[in-house]
């Protein structure tokens, strides 16, 4: 096999960008399937759609995992997006969609359809008088087929024996395609130049789907590798600078002895498990010996947290065991707390994710009284212990609740006292911002936008923006509302079923609105049409 080199994709693209692909590729797919005003044509008895498309137009060609919808790819045509936007400049473009659900929805023929020129429906055509004007006039003068055909095996390649471009229409036309001969209404526009094209360098070795994309879609290509470094990094959390207030707000409490445990309290989604992370270790230097994080939930006992008997194995003198006995042990923040108290020079940290998901006074025990720091130097002794103990002062605890949660134990007045509280509100302002950092469309990021201020108003506490971080599609925007909001809405309003209508009719109001904007701008599979006589 030989191939085009990347320099002559890239002239045949820039050709090819100055016409209307709508009318090109509906007028191909006719043609390919041999559609003619002499008789009836089934696609389905041919070619079809599905798999001209797949052949030539597919990301697939180079190394192009689908997406939710599809895997669209094509080259910059006049009614492709690419002079703006997150790929702009690039010569390929590709989007979340398939081309057609059968060729009858495209605007190509829809408006050949509504012209006369063309009828059928689904799989069944034939051409009209008529058609062979309009498609010349449709498809400008200045088209070179020879372009179209770059573009055709720019990824796939073609055999050896073909060196020229008469040579290379032949074996599209006879043995790909398996005609004689494009019907006539097609040759005014699906014809070689004349005089012929100079034949192109080829090579014989196909570039890699890496040169490919780095040469033909380099914005694509970054987009890819960061979306890549995303998925892989999605454990990473960003350091939290010196002048974050929330880590501001710890540390002068801590230097103003007015606390040493923290609850960050707010409605689900604020980001609260993230930032108590992100807390701890900037406050224990990102030493994680110095850091622990527990959840709690309703089987956490004082056994498991502070102190309890734990089985231990009896050995004979020959090291066989021979029974179980029980010892005292330290539990998980004891342990912790005598680290601390070994190494007073540094800060350790304790993360209780879910705080009233446990029965807090029960899982603490008597150590709850002494997390105060008025009484971090106060000796006290645990239930089953012979010796007292202390708290040390550079042992910090931060916790987690949401406060409006009443299916678990309540945030008493007592249990509030001993922590410092830092409410975490729902934030639409972050949420716009973390959208356009990740390159979301603005059109998509207003759109999420007000639909999170929808739910946020329409929820009694409150509903956290960090459900709609992961938006990069309107599929994405409609997941979150079938899979995160909706139920979520569904039981806050069970015995007022007004509200929950009016809103879900308000949100589904809002994704058809956007669908139908998406639709009409071109985002699937068509642009704006070409004016008449382009």
């Amino acid at each position: 096999m030989k191939y085009f080199d990347i320099a002559t994709v890239k002239a045949a693209i820039e050709h090819l960008q100055d016409h209307f692909g709508t009318k090109l590729i509906t007028g191909f797919v006719f043609a390919a399937n041999d559609v003619n005003a002499a008789a009836v044509t089934d696609l389905s008895k041919r070619f079809g759609t599905d798999r001209l498309v797949d052949q030539y137009f597919s990301g697939a060609l180079i190394g192009l995992e689908p997406m939710k919808r599809g895997n669209l790819l094509r080259p910059r045509f006049e009614d492709v997006t690419w002079k703006s936007g997150p790929y702009a400049g690039d010569y390929i473009i590709r989007q979340d969609t398939k081309f057609w659900g059968n060729i009858s929805s495209s605007r190509g023929y829809r408006e050949w359809s509504q012209r006369g020129l063309i009828e059928g429906d689904k799989s069944i055509f034939q051409l009209k008088g008529g058609f062979k004007a309009a498609f010349e006039q449709d498809i400008s003068a200045t088209f070179r087929f020879e372009d179209f055909m770059v573009w055709l095996f720019a990824f796939t390649g073609m055999p050896d024996e073909i060196n020229g471009w008469q040579a290379l229409y032949d074996y599209l036309v006879k043995t790909v395609l398996g005609l004689q001969q494009f019907q006539p209404e097609y040759l005014g526009r699906f014809k070689l130049a004349d005089p012929p094209l100079p034949w192109p360098t080829t090579i014989a070795t196909k570039p890699t789907n890496e040169d490919f994309l780095a040469q033909l879609a380099p914005k694509l290509h970054g987009l890819i590798g960061a979306a890549a470094e995303e998925e892989d990094d999605d454990d990473e959390l960003p350091p939290l600078s010196d002048d974050d207030p929330d880590y501001v707000s710890i540390t002068t409490a801590i230097r103003l002895r007015e606390s040493y445990s923290f609850l960050l309290a707010g409605p689900p989604g604020t980001g609260k498990s993230r930032k108590a992370r992100q807390l701890a270790i900037k406050l224990a230097g990102g030493d994680p010996n110095r850091e622990l994080f527990l959840q709690f939930h309703p089987a956490m006992g004082y056994d498991d947290f502070v102190q309890g008997f734990r089985p231990v194995a009896v050995k004979n003198d020959k090291g066989e065991e021979v029974g179980v006995t029980y010892r005292l042990a330290s539990r998980l923040f004891m342990k912790h707390a005598e680290k601390a108290q070994a190494d007073r020079d540094n800060t350790y940290v304790v993360v209780i994710d879910e705080l009233n998901r446990g029965d807090v006074a029960r899982i603490f025990g008597e150590v709850l009284t002494y997390l105060e720091p008025s009484y971090r130097k106060k000796s006290f002794r645990l239930s089953y212990a012979e010796e007292d103990i202390t708290l040390p002062g550079n042992l910090i605890i931060i916790a987690t609740a949401n406060p409006y949660d009443r299916s678990v134990t309540d945030l008493d007045d007592a249990l509030l006292r001993r922590f410092w509280v830092i409410e975490m509100e729902p934030d639409a302002g972050a949420l716009r911002a973390h959208l356009e950092e990740k390159g979301v469309e603005p059109g998509l990021v207003n759109r999420t936008v007000q639909m999170f201020m929808i739910i946020h108003r329409a929820m009694p506490n409150g509903f956290g923006h960090t459900n709609f971080l992961r938006v990069r599609t309107l599929d994405d925007l409609k997941a979150v509302w079938l899979g995160r909001v909706k139920m979520a809405l569904n039981r806050a309003y069970i015995h007022d079923r007004n509200i929950f209508n009016s809103t879900a009719a308000e949100i589904d109001s809002l994704l058809t609105e956007a669908q139908q904007e998406e639709e009409n701008t071109g985002a699937n599979d068509e642009g704006p049409a070409p004016p008449q006589g382009a």
